[in-house]
């Protein structure tokens, strides 16, 4: 499995566009703007080989997409004695509508090794500026870590997603634990307001708000098959 950050991509690009030629899963919140986001996720095992099956969590704005994704497109997602890949990237695809420019216009970063099993915590931060963010990574004793620079980009949708092009959802399933999610305006207003997108069975337990701050005891993703 290659675990990648990124801030969009062309396939995400495509979903921001409203374009859907790949399958979609997704549990959702909406905030003004959001300026942090944290959580587990468990590395889920590997579906069967012939498609490109991305599953993860994200930041995103009307520009692009800042997300940790689990990669199985060149089967290194991998259940068994094979390990699986975990990298980070970095990538902003740019739109002529948004003034983002360069293909990628961010750099790519660093990764490690994770199996089906481990979890993996994550977190997106942003500095006071709101344009600056930190994304890391760490399991096991091991870590990753980058910084961006995204100006004008104001996140305002919080996403699990697992993503499937030509491939059914038939694995999983995907679980997140420990997910706070900040934002610049209390959560009281937004933490109780669950979105998704597609017909399967998914839930969401322990959301709390708490200041500014959504605090969700786990998010289970489960096979619609």
């Amino acid at each position: 499995m290659t675990l990648k950050f990124l801030a969009g991509t062309v396939s995400l690009f495509l979903f921001v566009l409203g374009v859907t030629a790949t399958d979609w899963y997704t549990v959702e919140w909406d905030a003004p703007q959001f300026t942090a986001l944290s959580g587990d996720m468990v590395i889920p095992k590997l579906p069967n080989p012939g498609g490109i099956p991305y599953v993860w969590p994200a930041l995103q704005s009307n520009h692009g997409v800042l997300q940790a994704v689990c990669d199985g497109r060149s089967g290194v997602w991998r259940i068994g004695k094979h390990p699986v890949a975990l990298h980070m990237y970095t990538a902003l695809h740019e739109s002529a509508a948004d003034g983002f420019y360069g293909v990628p216009s961010l750099p790519w970063g660093n990764g490690f090794n994770v199996n089906p099993g481990d979890t993996v915590h994550f977190s997106f931060t942003s500095a006071s500026s709101g344009t600056t963010w930190t994304a890391t990574l760490s399991s096991n004793g091991k870590s990753a870590s980058t910084t961006l620079n995204i100006p004008g980009s104001t996140m305002n949708r919080a996403i699990f997603a697992v993503e499937l092009t030509r491939i059914p959802f038939n694995f999983g399933p995907i679980t997140y634990r420990n997910v706070k999610i900040t934002a610049t305006t209390a959560a009281s207003g937004w933490c109780g307001r669950i979105l998704h997108i597609g017909n399967y069975p998914h839930t969401v337990t322990g959301n709390v708000a708490s200041g500014n701050t959504c605090n969700i005891a786990s998010i289970v993703q489960n096979s619609p098959s």
